[in-house]
């Protein structure tokens, strides 16, 4: 979902009818494939469970839309309902830290989340920050933000979080926006993932030379 803090010029409902969602989900998951120290369970299998809990999956997405709709609503009364600090982030995972953390309701929700998901003590959570199509001289522009939050759902720490954003423009004298499917491959590349908790890189899923003579 384009997160309310930053503007989209694309319809929202582009982001399900082009399948934005699905491509993004699958990458995610081809990024853990043969990953024998990280253990979860497929968007799929998160959303099946959720249909036990249907309030669960909203309440969570009315949750981080309605924190962030305070930052740039354009009211200053609503403004003020937030810190200083909390006002002045630039980022969605600084947004995280220092405004979703403060909510008492976004520990709760994520505490039903885990009892409805086979009590899991962790969720990724991927937002779409920005997706955007724009001219600059003749050059015909698309851009692509996420973050990924990789969330302890006892205590709504931030395990591991990134926040990324890419763009690509036409070729000189193409008039047409560049294709969304080569760019979301060139944003989930592996360094993406440096750190993510036991996850190994491809350099160390490939066999060593020593072990190829064997």
């Amino acid at each position: 979902m384009p997160h309310p803090v930053n503007k989209t010029s694309i319809d929202p409902a582009t982001v399900i009818t082009a399948q934005v969602q699905a491509s993004i989900e699958t990458r995610i998951l081809a990024a853990f494939k043969n990953q024998p120290n990280v253990n979860g369970v497929s968007f799929q299998t998160v959303r099946s469970l959720l249909k036990n809990s249907p309030r669960v999956a909203a309440d969570i997405d009315t949750e981080l839309k309605n924190m962030g709709q305070l930052v740039h609503s354009g009211s200053a009364k609503e403004t003020l309902l937030l810190s200083k600090e909390c006002r002045e982030r630039k980022n969605f995972l600084d947004f995280y830290k220092h405004c979703m953390l403060s909510s008492g309701r976004w520990t709760q929700l994520l505490n039903q989340f885990s009892l409805a998901v086979l009590n899991s003590d962790s969720m990724l959570i991927p937002v779409l920050t920005s997706l955007e199509k724009s001219t600059d001289n003749n050059t015909y522009v698309v851009k692509v933000g996420i973050s990924l939050l990789l969330i302890d759902t006892n205590t709504g720490r931030l395990i591991w979080g990134r926040d990324t954003q890419i763009q690509a423009g036409s070729a000189q004298g193409l008039k047409q926006f560049p294709e969304l499917n080569p760019l979301l491959d060139k944003l989930f590349s592996e360094p993406l993932w440096a750190e993510f908790p036991g996850r190994r890189t491809k350099v160390e899923n490939q066999p060593s030379k020593e072990g190829t003579k064997k």
